[in-house]
Order: structure tokens, then sequence, then C-alpha cells
């Protein structure tokens, strides 16, 4: 097999598939090992280790029936030293008369603990009989590699004068059958100058590979590129079965999003998607459809609306589509009172209905004809005895200004904002114990109009996220941006923050480095599902449906999510009796 002095990418891989992917990528040569057919059955590479299969039939029918008759880059096959009868002359011979590259010591006792290389050894099967083997494929032509895991390893190699030697830094960490990391990437890479520089001296010619351990993507091994020479990386896992975990379950998500954005909506829901996209709404799922529907309804009368929106829930277009009913000439304007930022509420009450000393020059907001929209932003701030006159002057439809008898009309539509968190079905119920007074509440309980926080809408997470990312330059993310594991992370997550909270997250993911899709670590902004027990309306048993309902009614997975055990989630099926 030639070399040149580029960079050598190889693949360990386990199917036909998988190794035509690879040399369409680029791939210089290919590892057929049983890791990797293993790794395609859906077992963990370490499975190699474990006799389950014959390494070498497993190896050699895919081998032979998958890579020689459709790949052009050299093959390696992978060979032991564990059969019966060892004949390292004749063993190169087979491979060579198969049509094979060469060869490559897997599964290899370097994967063993010391003890058990010991006692391979002394029987005549350990490492030192993996270097003879490998060097009698070299003798009969071909191109062998030498898997090792320390400095002596890699010396006996060198001594022997291999043609390729990797360093194998552990079983990969990363995606769902990674294994955990042991070292850092800074300690993998001093090893690797410390054992390449060693190989070097020994036999210049010498090709040194890295592989495995905390090298899980490309941004890693140029980390380690910076700090130790190699030349080359071979790649198993991560070329075969964490891209493949990622694709597929992306795919899949993709699917599944494109079902849940289905286009099929019907004439009248596509109307209201148009009317709503005038005022900035984003999203199409069940609850903003309803939801719109009602404000649509609303947005052409002329009388007073309560508007409850969670706290980071975008109320400006809410009120942009109940002020549509403007006048042509734009002259009437939307006035907006935010009594909570207000140093002491009472002043509310001067604005809105006048005061003694300034009725002469300053029109009351409530009978100001040059306002369209009145917004009072947190009314439950406002004194109880303002809260009970503004109520009896929504329902009389006027008011008497201080120091007058004549009663002024109230001229704009008066709009309420709370951010009191609620319940669908049973907002005036739970108003009335959060500061609001009864007069206001009864006044309005017919028109109250409940933004549903975005928990509630979380088929529109990702167009939010979009509409969000495109406002905002510098924080350019889509769906494409993240992995399947973080998009599960970003819908199980309830956003007791809501939209506000999903533009901090766009903020925090701003610049990141690198190319690759979003993981899950990423996104240490969300915290774990502690917010399943955040104060609110909602039922503990209105969490575990939902939570059963995003994660597909897995057990496992919606515990997790809830932070509880899968037992203590199977009581409490039970005692809600939603085990049907």
């Amino acid at each position: 097999m030639p070399f040149s002095a580029k960079f050598l990418i190889g693949a360990a891989i386990g199917s036909g598939n998988t190794a035509l992917a690879a040399e369409r990528g680029g791939a210089d040569f290919l590892l057929a090992i049983n890791a990797g057919r293993l790794r395609n059955m859906g077992a963990p590479s370490i499975a190699c280790m474990m006799p389950i299969f014959d390494a070498g039939v497993l190896t050699e029918g895919f081998a032979r029936e998958e890579l020689l008759t459709q790949c052009r880059i050299p093959v390696l096959l992978g060979v032991n030293v564990w059969g019966r009868a060892l004949d390292p002359a004749a063993v190169a011979a087979w491979v060579r008369d198969a049509g094979f590259a060469g060869a490559v010591n897997f599964p290899s006792c370097m994967h063993y603990s010391r003890p058990m290389q010991q006692i391979l050894a002394r029987a005549g099967r350990g490492i030192e009989c993996e270097v003879a083997l490998l060097r009698a494929v070299q003798d009969a032509g071909l191109t062998s590699m030498f898997y090792c895991a320390t400095r002596t390893q890699a010396r006996l190699a060198a001594d022997a004068g291999i043609d390729l030697v990797c360093l194998n830094l552990g079983w990969n960490v990363g995606g769902a059958l990674g294994h955990r990391s042991r070292a850092s990437l800074e300690e993998v890479a001093a090893t690797a100058r410390d054992i390449g520089r060693l190989i070097k001296r020994i036999h210049p010619k010498t090709c040194f590979f890295l592989e495995g351990g905390p090298i899980a993507t490309a941004e890693d091994l140029g980390r380690v590129l910076s700090l130790a020479p190699i030349d080359g990386y071979v790649g198993g896992s991560t070329i075969e079965r964490m891209p493949l975990e990622d694709s597929v379950a992306d795919q899949i998500d993709r699917f599944r999003q494109a079902s849940r954005r289905r286009a099929a909506l019907d004439g009248e829901s596509n109307r209201l998607v148009a009317w709503a996209r005038r005022f900035g709404f984003v999203g199409r799922s069940k609850a903003q459809l309803d939801f719109l529907r009602r404000l649509r309804a609303l947005a052409a009368t002329p009388d007073p609306v309560l508007v409850l929106a969670e706290s980071g829930s975008p109320s400006l277009p809410v009120l942009k589509a109940l002020g549509s009913r403007a006048g042509k000439d734009g002259s009437r304007v939307m006035v907006q009172v935010d009594v909570a930022g207000e140093d002491f509420p009472a002043r509310a009450r001067g604005f809105l209905f006048g005061h003694r000393e300034t009725i002469s020059r300053q029109r009351p907001a409530l009978a100001d004809s040059a306002i369209e929209l009145l917004v009072i932003h947190a009314p439950e701030r406002l004194p109880p005895a303002t809260q009970r006159r503004l109520a009896r002057a929504l329902r009389e439809g006027g008011f008497r200004a201080p120091g007058s008898r004549r009663a002024l009309p109230v001229v704009p539509r008066v709009v309420l904002v709370s951010e009191r968190p609620s319940t669908a079905g049973r907002e005036a119920e739970e108003l009335l114990g959060a500061g609001l007074e009864p007069a206001l509440v009864a006044h309005l309980a017919g028109w109250i109009l409940r933004l549903p926080p975005l928990r509630e809408r979380i088929d529109d997470l990702l167009p939010s996220l979009e509409a969000l990312a495109a406002e905002s330059p510098g924080a350019a993310l889509d769906r494409a941006s993240f992995s399947s594991a973080a998009l599960q992370r970003l819908h199980a997550h309830l956003w007791p923050g809501n939209e506000a909270e999903l533009r901090s997250l766009l903020g925090a993911l701003a610049g990141r480095a690198g190319s690759e899709p979003v993981q899950p670590a990423e996104l240490l902004l969300l915290p774990q599902e502690q917010d399943a027990a955040r104060p609110g309306s909602r039922t503990e048993k209105d969490r575990i449906v939902d939570a059963l309902w995003r994660h597909g009614f897995n057990r496992t997975r919606t515990a997790e999510a809830l932070g509880m055990s899968r037992k203590t989630l199977y009581n409490k099926i039970l005692k809600y009796d939603l085990s049907g």
C-alpha cells in the first residue's frame, strides 16, 4: 500500500455500506475488524473481546463479500493469534491470496490487563506473537498495522519495522454506547508525543496513528495535532457508530417534525396563521391556533380585555392584534402603563382618572381620544380602591374626574396584562387570589385571553427558535444546528422563562466554536428538570401526563426528565390511574 506525505485517515468499519461512504469521504484505507461488525449489529465495540463469535470467520465473511467486491481503496484484514494452530507465513499467504492489502492485529492482547497479557505471552499467544504475524505479512509484500496501548508495545513494533503503528487510546467516548473518558486531550497529546518520538527514533519510516479514547470529534483531533505531530488517524466508533447514531436519529426527528408541521391545515387555519403573522406570531400548534382563534375574535371588538401572559412570553404581538382596529390615519396610539415599574403604584390612579390639580391641562388617560389602546401592566399591583374604581368605570363606560361632577366617557380600549401563572379554564378562579379585586375579575371574567406558555406550544419551539435567531444575526441557529439528543433535551425542558429563556439560550450559543451540531452538554443553561416542580397552577398529575406524552410514553426517559426513579414514576402512574 503506497504512502504519501499527506495526513492519512483509516476507517475501521463493519459493513459495505459504511465502507462505500468512507471511500466517498476520502478515507485512505479501511480496516475490516470484528469490532466494526459488532457495532453494526448494535453491540458496543468492547464486545469484540468477548467469546460470542469467531473473530476470524466473522471478519473474513463481511470483508470478502462486502468490502473487496465494492471498494477500490486498500483493505487491511483484522487477524489474531488465538487460533488452534498459528503459522504466520501461512496466514500472510492467505491474506495476500484473498486480495487484501495487508493485516492489522485485531482483536488484540493489548486490550487485556497486564496479568492477562503475561499469561497469553507464556502460552505463545501474546503481543510478541502478534508482532511476528504482522512482520510475516510485510515479508509477503503486504502492509501491516499494529495496534498498541503502551510505550513497550510500540517499541516492539518499531524494532520489527512495522509499517503503521496506531496508539489505541481505549474505547471511544461519546454517543449512546460510549465509555467514560479517563484522560484529557492534553494528557493524550503528551502520551502521543512521547510514543511518537520513540517510534521515529527507532524506525523513522513507520507511520504513527492515533485512535479512540477522548478523541470524539474532528475538533478534538485538531487540538491533539496542535500538541503532538502524528501521521494519521484511525476512526472506528467516531466514523461509523457515532455519525450513524446522530444521522439516523436526526433524520427520523426531521420526519417527525415534518409530521408535526403538516401543511395540511384547513383553509380557515391557514388564513388564521397568515393573519397572526402580521403581528409577529410564530407557530401553528393546536394550542397556538386555539389561542389565535380567540384573539382574532376579541380583536374585532372594542371591549376591555385581560391578557394573561407568563413572564418571558411576548405580549407585544397580542397588543398589536388587539389594537388593530385603529384608524387608518394612524393618529391614535397605544399607551402602556407598567404599574410594576412605578415607585408608587398609586400614581397610576392620577394618570388613569386625572388629578384635581392637573385636570384642566391634562386629560385623564381613560378619556383621552388620542389613545387607541390603553395597556395596564401588572394591574394586580394597583391599590384595591383604584382597581374597584377601574372596574366600575369599565362597567359603566364612564367616570367622574376629580373635582368635577361631569362624567367622562372611557374612550380607549383598555387592556390589562398580568404575568400571573394560570391554568386554562380556571383563570378567573385563580386570579381572585392573585391580587386582583373580585369586582375587576368579575367584570372581565368573559374577556380573559390566556397566552399559552411555551411548554404548551412545544411543537412551536423550533419555529420560535428560528424566528428569534433571524432577529439576531450573531445567533444563526436552526433545527439542523442541534443533534437529536439536544433536541430531545430542548423538548423535555419546561421553559419556565418562555421565549425570554429561549432567547438567552441563543445568546449563550452564539459564536460557538466548530460546525458540529449542538450537543446536550452545551445546554448547561437549561437546568435539569427541577422546574418540573416549579410553583404554579399545574398539578403533579398534569406534569407527569405532559412528560409521558413528550417522551413517547417511555417510562425510563420520562422518569429521567422528571428527576425521579422509574419505580417512583410507576407508583405515581398507579396513583393517578394513568396506566390505561
